[in-house]
């Protein structure tokens, strides 16, 4: 070394995800019950424009760097489709990926596919492969591509049918130039939302609900039955938020068991199970959340330990237990007391610590499927279990005292969580991936942590099911389509 130079930082401090890791049990009965579809792919028509360019590469030899480029001119080329046929009526449809980043440039008019479909700053986005990663999992779940380094044409993919529904967009991704006013037009027919009415959207809706599909993956029955199940909910219910009124209903009351469809679809017990717990994960992530969000500056652990014990009432842990709502009618059927719960306007940290007690609770009463769906790995650290257990040692002293241990618990606990995910570089460095860092007994924090629940990918399967013809949104309400009744029945 000719002179002194500065070192490398010996420790990165990053954001993370999952910092209490309590998500994993409800993720993984997600992925099993939904196998082809996941939380960022929302759209049916992406399923088939890939499988599209798949097909046009492999017919015409193309290299991977050409089908590359063809896949990323045919993505610029459906997000300007869609974004000329958008309207007040598709409000409830995520808009095509790469619109929002073109929004700018199409507002004035055109478009230049060749500068927008460029990789990096000033295209429509910056991965080489477009989003063909978000949703290459799944299309290779689902049969419609094989495993490889660029799309190529899987077992159940059906070239005629793409090209009769979408084969418009690669003359469009041939194009220098697309004009607003020209395309618009184009929408009824290569919309992000007109796949139902299309060839490749009736093919895929078949991919996904027909038992008889044959070669889509070990779990493809999982799918069918939860397709199945949620068409069921829609047809008996008034269903205007997707996600959140289907939810309500997988998780309470008898209709799981009441309904003759619905009792004999072998997966309904396992949702309950896992709609259930994910209320328990969920106030988890909230509680985490408003725990970091008190840390301003340097904060004694002790200090963050006092302001959560402060939020709650001045009851001991036996009186908090006999405060809460009612988690079962007479018959043994779930009530929506979690649901309950966060209507309230109680503080965060109590609804969420009562949410907690309920999952708790719930370790006992449920029975069978369900509550094998609901624990997961038995005895796990924050599991419902292991919920019931704390607070049942600590029913004769304060809530306020048990709280403040509860905040040792959970900071020690993300620590650990963080130092198991922490990676060595090659450059000596260490990158630990926590938004809250501790120092001897202080803390300090990097960023917010996000508090949202764990998603169960029904609004997803939902928007997929949609715009393939399977489900209708219209007037503010879901249906079931023809096509749907008779893929489903």
């Amino acid at each position: 070394m000719e002179e002194p130079q500065w070192s490398s930082p010996g420790l990165d401090v990053a954001t993370g995800r999952y910092p209490l890791s309590v998500e994993r049990h409800v993720m993984r009965m997600v992925d099993h019950l939904v196998p082809g579809v996941t939380t960022v792919t929302p759209h049916a028509r992406y399923y088939t424009l890939h499988g599209l360019v798949a097909a046009h590469a492999d017919a015409a030899g193309l290299t991977a760097p050409a089908a590359q480029e063809l896949l990323r001119r045919a993505e610029v080329a459906l997000a300007a489709v869609s974004f000329a046929h958008h309207s007040p009526a598709h409000e409830w449809l995520p808009r095509a990926h790469g619109a929002d980043a073109l929004a700018h440039r199409l507002r004035s008019g055109s478009v230049s596919v060749t500068e927008s479909a460029v990789p990096g700053k000033g295209g429509y986005v910056g991965n080489a492969w477009g989003f063909w990663g978000p949703y290459a999992k799944s299309e290779t779940v689902l049969g419609i591509l094989n495993p490889g380094p660029m799309p190529v044409p899987g077992p159940q993919l059906d070239g005629t049918a793409v090209r009769d529904g979408l084969g418009e967009l690669l003359d469009l991704a041939a194009e220098e130039t697309l004009r607003v006013e020209d395309i618009a037009p184009l929408g009824a027919r290569l919309c992000v939302c007109a796949g139902g009415e299309r060839p490749d959207g009736t093919w895929l809706a078949h991919l996904l609900c027909r038992p008889d599909a044959a070669g889509t993956g070990p779990h493809s029955m999982t799918r069918q039955q939860t397709i199945r199940l949620l068409a069921r909910i829609v047809d008996t219910h008034h269903v205007a938020h997707f996600a959140w009124d289907i939810g309500s209903v997988l998780a309470f009351g008898e209709f799981l068991a009441t309904d003759a469809v619905a009792d004999g679809i072998d997966v309904a017990p396992v949702w309950r199970g896992v709609v259930l717990r994910n209320y328990s994960v969920g106030a988890w992530r909230r509680l985490w959340s408003w725990l970091v969000a008190q840390v301003e500056g340097m904060v004694p652990v002790g200090e963050l330990a006092d302001r959560f014990a402060e939020e709650l009432p001045d009851v001991t842990v036996a009186a908090f237990l006999s405060s809460l709502p009612a988690t079962h009618s007479t018959t043994g059927v779930p009530l929506p007391a979690e649901h309950d719960l966060r209507l309230t306007d109680e503080p965060l940290p109590v609804t969420e610590l009562r949410v907690l007690a309920v999952g708790a609770r719930r370790a006992d009463e449920l029975s069978g499927r369900v509550r094998d769906a609901f624990l997961g790995p038995r005895g796990v650290e924050l599991g419902p279990e292991w919920v019931g257990r704390w607070l049942d040692e600590r029913r004769p002293i304060g809530l306020r005292d048990a709280a403040r241990d509860l905040v040792h618990i959970l900071v020690a606990r993300s620590q650990r969580v963080a130092l198991a995910k922490a990676r060595r570089r090659p450059d000596g460095s260490l990158w630990l991936p926590t938004r809250l860092e501790k120092r001897g007994g202080w803390l300090y924090r990097t960023s917010q942590e996000g508090r949202g629940d764990v998603g169960l990918r029904l609004w997803q399967l939902g928007a997929v099911l949609a715009t393939c013809g399977v489900l209708r949104y219209h007037d503010q309400h879901w249906s079931v389509t023809g096509l749907g009744r008779d893929l489903v029945a």
